[in-house]
């Protein structure tokens, strides 16, 4: 086959455990964007989360973002296909989130939005490592449930980062339901979208506006929200870092986020 997009996930993946895109990945994705290839962002996080690798990467064009519920033309700073949650699962959401020690961030299409009294516990959500992109592209609101009734805007993506693990379980199975996806994320995170929604099918939608066979991609990441990804791609690879059972998903496994991994994976995309 020859592959002609790779699509990578940032957190522990494409981004070591410092948060930071190591030098020798940039030069891979410089090298195999001058050959002609196509690199994409699939990534949980809203475009604002963004703005960091996009000003290191401008060889990349576009992302997946969200999770799925969106398409974002780096190039154009436009936001396009999105598909957001369902306003009455919303609102089921939020009302659990009320009775919980949870943290809930709203994902829009512009916008990431969070209480501003959530950004002095981001550690008790287990969120600390992400401080300094949070003080840069948080939305802060005084009351985040009174802006969710204000909101006329469709939420892409609503996180929920609790203080426990075993509440993040808890959460999940009181708040199943056909049409709603729910994943796991980070330490303690339920990711909710809309039914349909997930890095797999993102990736399929940003495959069909360039024309390109998703047997024709690569996939590369690390955690549940990956895995749709992973089984999409002609070709999936998981990092050395990955949990087994996102390992067992995937076709190939490379060294960990410390280690290289990632630029292993993409320069795969010349071989």
């Amino acid at each position: 086959m020859n592959y002609q997009l790779i699509a990578l996930d940032l957190d522990g993946t494409l981004l070591n455990s410092r948060k930071e895109i190591p030098e020798d990945a940039v030069r891979a994705i410089r090298k195999v964007c001058a050959a002609g290839k196509t690199v994409a962002f699939d990534t949980g996080r809203a475009v604002p989360e963004l703005a960091e690798q996009i000003e290191q990467l401008p060889e990349v064009r576009y992302a997946v973002f969200a999770s799925g519920a969106g398409l974002y033309d780096i190039q154009e700073k436009k936001a396009f296909g999105l598909r957001g949650i369902p306003a009455a699962h919303t609102k089921q959401i939020l009302s659990l989130a009320r009775t919980k020690d949870i943290m809930p961030q709203l994902v829009l299409a512009d916008r990431d939005v969070i209480q501003a009294s959530h950004m002095d516990n981001l550690e008790h959500y287990n969120m600390g490592v992400y401080r300094p992109m949070y003080e840069k592209a948080m939305t802060l609101v005084p009351d985040i449930y009174a802006f969710a009734e204000s909101c006329t805007e469709p939420f892409l993506k609503i996180n929920l980062y609790h203080a426990e693990v075993e509440e993040r379980v808890r959460s999940r199975k009181a708040l199943e339901a056909p049409d709603l996806e729910l994943v796991y994320s980070e330490i303690s995170s339920l990711e909710c979208s809309a039914e349909g929604v997930s890095k797999g099918s993102g990736l399929e939608r940003l495959c069909g506006l360039l024309h390109i066979p998703v047997e024709a991609c690569i996939a590369v990441g690390d955690a549940d929200n990956d895995i749709p990804m992973l089984k999409t791609a002609g070709f999936s690879i998981a990092m050395g870092n990955a949990p087994e059972h996102v390992k067992t998903a995937a076709d190939r496994i490379v060294s960990d986020l410390d280690h290289g991994g990632c630029t292993e994976a993409i320069l795969m995309l010349l071989e």
